[in-house]
């Protein structure tokens, strides 16, 4: 396994591991804004437990690479919103005179920890991720391995943090066991004679599933028409009181 300072002095092992996000959590709870995407310049030198100019400076020696991991720049406009949807609901205070707000999703926050050299927590994220490395590289090939996450061509869902098919079925057995047939990675078995041959106890859990879907999308369109009903109800009792309203002030 190369040293945890490798990953300071190579781009390209960097490029390798960003995907590993988990590993930020594994070490230490990263805050994020309400938002639940970004965090801010402060609360990246709190994480890692380092001078905010410590953070800058990484910023202006590499703003490529970060910028190629989500880190990106708030201005004008733009920052103005920022600030009241998603600021303004922080815990945190933030100074209102500013020209500029530099946010990190979790990505980019990865990126700074491979590039921070002094920082003890940081130090501790390089080591995770180069152990975590060493596992994949060493598991037996009959084992499934992580895929990092690629987003498909269409429609995408923004910045932030995405479902992960891998770390989700690799959690259980019957899942995993169906990923395997829908990717192929199971050879057919001659022996079915083309009957579809499907992982224990997934048509029940799937039917379990959609009825339970079934139930919540009943009681939810219920309590919809209930709403619905109020608000009629509200409006009528509005237009009730603006009537008097008026023939008060026609009286006077």
């Amino acid at each position: 396994m190369p040293p945890e300072l490798a990953l300071v002095e190579s781009r390209s092992l960097r490029a390798t591991l960003t995907h590993r996000v988990e590993a930020l959590d594994k070490v230490k709870i990263l805050v994020m804004l309400p938002d639940g995407t970004y965090v801010t310049t402060k609360m990246v030198a709190t994480y890692f437990e380092v001078d905010p100019e410590a953070i800058k400076k990484i910023v202006q020696r590499h703003r490529a690479e970060l910028e190629s991991n989500g880190m990106t720049v708030l201005r004008g406009s733009a920052l103005v919103t920022f600030e009241r949807d998603i600021l303004s609901l922080s815990n945190e205070s933030y100074p209102q005179l500013r020209s500029n707000l530099t946010l990190f999703p979790r990505r980019a926050v990865l990126n700074v920890g491979m590039l921070l050299r002094d920082s003890p927590v940081a130090q501790r994220v390089r080591s995770y991720l180069l152990d975590v490395e060493e596992q994949v590289v060493h598991r037996p090939a009959d084992v499934p391995q992580p895929r990092a996450y690629r987003p498909s061509p269409g429609p995408q869902l923004g910045p932030g943090p995405h479902w992960d098919e891998y770390e989700k079925t690799s959690s259980n057995a019957d899942l995993e066991a169906w990923r395997r047939v829908i990717d192929g990675e199971v050879a057919d078995d001659p022996s079915s004679d083309g009957e579809d041959t499907l992982p224990p106890g997934w048509p029940e859990s799937v039917d379990r599933r959609l009825d339970a879907m079934g139930r919540v999308s009943s009681a939810m369109s219920h309590k919809l028409d209930d709403v619905g009903q109020d608000v009629r109800r509200m409006r009528k009792d509005i237009n009730a009181l603006r009537g008097d309203i008026h023939r008060a002030e026609r009286h006077r």
